[in-house]
C-alpha cells in the first residue's frame, strides 16, 4: 500500500513569467525520470524506496520498490502516458526487473534467468512509451557451472516474455538503458575490454532481437576499433531515430547524438578535459540534456543542447533563455527529461545555506508552441534542389545544421522558392522570425 506523505514546505517557484517554472523540493532527491504531465521519480537513499514527486503540490507518494544501491540496479522511468514505471522489487530469487502499475498501486515483477548474484537476479532500467516493454539486464551463469556470472541485456514484453538479448562477446557482459516507445530499438553497452562501448539492438519482425551493433565514430571505419567505437548508450528518442550516449577516448569525452542520417554529432563539452553524457534527447533531436564532469572531486556540470544555441550550462539557459531568477540557487545536474522535451528534473545546491534541493523545471515554453510551428509550411521536404517556403510579411530566414553552426541566413518577403542544391545532405533547421511581430517559427527540414 502507498504511503503518502505532504511535504510541509510550500512551492518554491522562481519565474519572470508566468509560463516558465522551476519548482523546488528543499531536499535531496535522486530524481531518475519525469513524466509527460510532470511528475518526478526518484529515492532519497541507496536501495531506498522509490517515490513519485508532484512538485505543484509538494507532495510525495511512496511506491517501495528497490532503489539502486547495495548491490541493486535498475532506474525508474514513466512510460509516456504516466500509467507505468520501470524499476526494480523483489523477486523469488532476489531483486528482479518490475514494472510498477499506477492504476494498481503495485509492482509486478517480469523475470530472470534463474541465476542471482549478491541477492540480485535482474534490474530494471528502462521502460517503453507505450508501457508494453520492460528492459534492463539479468544476471546469468553462461558456462552453467556456478563460477562465471556476467550480465546480458533483457527485454520482457507482454507479447513474448523475457528475453535474453545476449552479447556480442562470451563471458562479457550487456545491458540495456533505455528504449523506444514500441520497444523497436534498445539501446545501452558491450562490454568487451574494459572501457563500455555504444550497443544497439533491433526488433526481429520474426520475433525477438537482432544481435547488438556498435555505433562508429567513422562509418566507413572498422567496427572493432575501439577508437572508432562510440562510448556507452544512454538515451534513445521515443521514435527510435536518435540515440545519445557518454564520450570516451573516441571522442575527447564529449557527450553525442547519433542519427542514420546524421551520423554521430559531437555536443561538445562546457569544460576543456570534461567527459560527459546524455541523459536524455527528444523525439525530434533538437533537444538534449546531460551532464559533464570535469574532475573526480569537481561538482557536474549541467548541460542543455539545442542547434541554434549549441551546449550551454543549464544554469545559463535557465536565465538567459527563460528569465528565470535562480537566486542563490545552482542546478548541479540535469538527471532526466520528459519524453515530449517540456521538463527537466535534477538537483543542485543552495550557495547561501550549502542545502540540496530537487529541481523541476519546464522548458516547454523555451520551445516553440505548436501554433507557432504551423505557421510554416515548406515543401517538398525532403528536398533536392528547390524549398518552397510559406511566409507572409517581411522574415528573416536562418537554416543550421545539427551542430548548431548557421549555414544560411537571409531576409525573405512572402512565399518565396529557395535553391538548396549546394546544401550537403543531411538535416537542418529552418526558422523564421517576423520582421514586424518578432514571432518565431521553426520547422526540421531534410536535404537529399
Amino acid at each position: 500500500m502507498k504511503r503518502k506523505l505532504l511535504i510541509v514546505a510550500g512551492i518554491v517557484c522562481f519565474s519572470n513569467f508566468s509560463f516558465s517554472q522551476f519548482i523546488v523540493k528543499d531536499a535531496y532527491f535522486e530524481s531518475m525520470g519525469v513524466s509527460n504531465q510532470g511528475k518526478v521519480v526518484g529515492y532519497g537513499e541507496w536501495g531506498g524506496p522509490y517515490t513519485i514527486w508532484t512538485p505543484e503540490t509538494q507532495a510525495v507518494d511512496s511506491i517501495f520498490g528497490l532503489a539502486p544501491g547495495n548491490g541493486i540496479g535498475g532506474r525508474a522511468n514513466f512510460s509516456a502516458d504516466g500509467n507505468y514505471l520501470s524499476g526494480t522489487s523483489m523477486g523469488t530469487i532476489g531483486s528482479e526487473m518490475s514494472r510498477f502499475s499506477i492504476a494498481s498501486d503495485s509492482w509486478t515483477t517480469v523475470g530472470n534467468f534463474g541465476f542471482s548474484l549478491d541477492n540480485a537476479a535482474s534490474g530494471g532500467y528502462a521502460i517503453s512509451g507505450d508501457g508494453n516493454a520492460v528492459a534492463g539486464s539479468s544476471w546469468m551463469d553462461t558456462n552453467n557451472t556456478g563460477g562465471t556470472a556476467v550480465t546480458h541485456a533483457t527485454v520482457w514484453n507482454q507479447a513474448e516474455g523475457i528475453m535474453d538479448l545476449g552479447s556480442l562477446f562470451l563471458d562479457k557482459s550487456t545491458r540495456i538503458n533505455a528504449i523506444s516507445n514500441d520497444g523497436s530499438v534498445a539501446v545501452g553497452w558491450q562490454d568487451f575490454n574494459g572501457p563500455w562501448k555504444a550497443a544497439v539492438w533491433r526488433k526481429n519482425p520474426a520475433g525477438g532481437y537482432f544481435p547488438n551493433q556498435y555505433l562508429l565514430l567513422d562509418a566507413s571505419g572498422s567496427a572493432a576499433d575501439e577508437y572508432n567505437q562510440m562510448g556507452e548508450g544512454t538515451a534513445v528518442s521515443n521514435d527510435g531515430n536518435w540515440i545519445g550516449g557518454a564520450g570516451d577516448y573516441a571522442n575527447d569525452g564529449n557527450p553525442w547524438i547519433w542519427s542514420q542520417t546524421t551520423g554521430v554529432v559531437d555536443l561538445g563539452t562546457l569544460s576543456p578535459g570534461g567527459s560527459g553524457y546524455v541523459a536524455a534527447i527528444n523525439e525530434d533531436g533538437t533537444m538534449a540534456v546531460g551532464r559533464i564532469q570535469v574532475g573526480p572531486w569537481d561538482p557536474e556540470l549541467p548541460f542543455i543542447w539545442t542547434p541554434a544555441g549549441g551546449i550551454q550550462n543549464l544554469n545559463d539557459y535557465a536565465t538567459s533563455v527563460m528569465g528565470i531568477d535562480l537566486g542563490t540557487k545552482q542546478i548541479y545536474s540535469a538527471n532526466c527529461m520528459s519524453l515530449n522535451g517540456d521538463y527537466i528534473a535534477g538537483y543542485g545546491v543552495d550557495n547561501e545555506t550549502f542545502a540540496y534541493f530537487t529541481y523541476r523545471l519546464s522548458v516547454a515554453t523555451a520551445s516553440i508552441s505548436e501554433n507557432e510551428k504551423q505557421l510554416i509550411n515548406i515543401y517538398p521536404n525532403p528536398a533536392t534542389d528547390i524549398l518552397t517556403i510559406e511566409n507572409t510579411g517581411e522574415s528573416a530566414l536562418t537554416f543550421t545544421n545539427v551542430e548548431g553552426k548557421i549555414i544560411y541566413k537571409t531576409t525573405i518577403h512572402g512565399t518565396q522558392n529557395l535553391d538548396v542544391s549546394s546544401f550537403q545532405s543531411g538535416v537542418y533547421f529552418l526558422s523564421l522570425v517576423s520582421i514586424n511581430s518578432g514571432s518565431t517559427a521553426t520547422q526540421k527540414f531534410v536535404k537529399k
